[in-house]
């Protein structure tokens, strides 16, 4: 009866050392998970900003002038506005990602930090125009917010560009 009472106790050590086990092999799949999201994210994040249609609209928007208004820029061609979208879209689903902790914002800061937070000062007044024109105070409130978290990081780092910053890096 000995013999079958140690038995049922290593049984149970057996078992709990298993589960123990278990959770660990556990925990260290979410965390390849949530990386491998993160890795996933970030490519999606690139190729968004990676082409040929947003470079073009990026270069439209940043040679407006900063805080030009919807009223003065009169009649636009439809490629402008359509830059100005394009632009805005693409900075409303960043700003999104970056929320809900899908991106980290240190990523999007150091990738295009700067041309986004330029972007949102020529377009500012354009946006509160067109948001009071179509009482619609959500327009493009995700690239407004990520703009504005985006300026905040820049002026808490006081952020020293990478050229100069990394200068001594060798791989």
């Amino acid at each position: 009866m000995a013999n079958l009472s140690t038995l049922a106790n290593l049984a149970e050590v057996f078992g709990a050392v298993v589960v123990i086990i278990g959770l660990g092999f556990a925990v260290i799949q979410i965390q390849h998970y949530r990386q491998q999201r993160r890795e996933t994210a970030a490519f999606e994040l690139l190729r968004s900003f990676q082409n040929a249609e947003f470079s073009r609209s990026l270069r439209v928007v940043l040679e407006l002038a900063e805080g030009v208004r919807k009223s003065e820029m009169g009649e636009r061609s439809a490629t402008q506005q359509d830059a100005i979208m394009v632009v805005v879209l693409t900075f409303e689903s960043i700003g999104v990602m970056v929320f809900r902790g899908i991106v980290p914002i240190e990523m999007v800061n150091e990738l295009l930090g700067g041309v986004c937070v330029e972007a949102w000062k020529r377009l500012k007044n354009y946006t509160e125009e067109s948001r009071a024109a179509q009482d619609r105070k959500t327009m493009s409130e995700w690239f407004q917010w990520l703009a504005e978290r985006l300026e905040e990081c820049h002026a808490r780092d006081g952020r020293v560009a990478a050229y100069k910053e990394h200068r001594h890096w060798r791989p």
